[in-house]
């Protein structure tokens, strides 16, 4: 059984650069010690934004976590052109619609923004881990961690 675990962020040159590094650091060391304790693992960190961001290819080399996490580019406007995106855009239009006639001042539209970069994680998942099987249950997260997306490959 393969073990997927993967971080997400749309906006990695913001204000939480510590925090980025250390959730980065938290998925290297956690492919890092599966793999010695004998376990089929990958790491993915997934920047939803065209190309990957210097910092993070710094990340990269300081860290030599290149052979354990990927560095993934996950484009919004690929998710929107795909059957599986529209399909989560037509469900999600209904909230839009809602979010943008609503006029009080003290909601904000976050979940909406949540919702589509769930879907675009998703989707990206699936399409690197083609017979991925999603893990919601976060008792069964590895180490404990919150992980955006967990998922295996094969027996569950």
């Amino acid at each position: 059984m393969k073990h997927v675990l993967a971080m997400a962020y749309h906006n990695i040159r913001g204000h939480r650069t510590e925090k980025t590094e250390l959730d980065y650091l938290r998925l290297v060391y956690a492919i890092t010690k599966m793999r010695k304790e004998g376990e089929d693992a990958q790491g993915y960190f997934i920047a939803i934004a065209e190309g990957i961001p210097n910092q993070l290819s710094k990340w990269e080399n300081d860290y030599r976590a290149n052979q354990s996490v990927k560095l993934i580019s996950a484009l919004p406007s690929n998710y929107f052109n795909n059957s599986a995106g529209r399909r989560k855009m037509s469900d999600l239009s209904g909230i839009v619609a809602t979010a943008i006639l609503d006029t009080n001042p003290h909601r904000s539209n976050s979940a909406i923004r949540q919702s589509i970069q769930d879907g675009i994680l998703d989707e990206t998942m699936i399409a690197l881990e083609p017979h991925i099987q999603q893990i919601k249950d976060e008792s069964r997260f590895p180490l404990g961690i919150r992980w955006d997306y967990y998922g295996v490959v094969g027996s569950v």
